[in-house]
């Protein structure tokens, strides 16, 4: 069973659907008892980072998604979930779980480099390295800065501004697009990330190899 945590806030119903149509068996869960005999556990968000944290904390989630990390267990963040991944966000000066080393940062303004329009909404590509990637669908007004570059599995692109869009870390996968809503890509990194193929993995493979 797949257990996708419910704080209040965010895209779990599409998360689910997403979940539901590559045929994984996933439930919302709201509490650390309702995770005890999940086997892969999901951090989705949409929203600000603070408000995320205050609420994980308020559940008393906090702590078991530290443990069930630490542990080496299976765990995709999303969209807000991933930069919740990192030690702090430049959101609200927020404090994240600490999973990954890293902080979430605003985008620059556009005369010190950034993109022109931001939140950066819409199609965008994720770059694996070798002319490979593929198309993607972001909502997101901060980016993800990881301390260790090695974890940066695939990149992004806005108005000549890079930044990480996809990063691991052992069985700890964050994306910052939405692959409940990247189309068939998406559908196929769910399914291959449901299958545990990109468990471990020390770099993540061209779209096509996940089914």
């Amino acid at each position: 069973m797949i257990a996708v945590i419910d704080f209040g806030a965010g895209n779990t119903r599409s998360v689910l659907r997403g979940l539901h149509a590559v045929g994984a068996r996933a439930q919302l869960v709201r509490t650390p008892s309702e995770m005890v005999g999940a086997e892969r556990l999901i951090l989705p968000g949409v929203g600000a980072a603070g408000s995320a944290m205050t609420a994980l904390h308020e559940r008393s989630l906090v702590d078991p998604i530290r443990a069930w990390a630490a542990d080496g267990r299976p765990f995709l963040g999303i969209c807000l979930g991933a930069q919740l991944m990192l030690d702090a966000s430049e959101e609200g000066d927020t404090a994240g779980l600490a999973l990954i080393r890293g902080a979430c940062r605003r985008f620059p303004a556009f005369d010190a480099g950034g993109p022109t329009r931001v939140p950066h909404i819409g199609w965008n590509r994720v770059e694996l390295g070798g002319g490979q990637g593929f198309d993607a669908y972001f909502v997101h007004g901060y980016w993800l800065q990881p301390a260790d570059p090695g974890v940066e599995a695939g990149w992004t692109e806005v108005d000549g501004f890079r930044f990480p869009s996809l990063i691991r870390s052992g069985s700890m996968l964050g994306t910052q697009f939405h692959p409940e809503k990247s189309g068939p890509a998406g559908r196929a990194l769910l399914a291959a990330w449901v299958r545990g193929l990109l468990d471990n993995a020390s770099r993540i493979p061209e779209a096509a190899a996940w089914s």
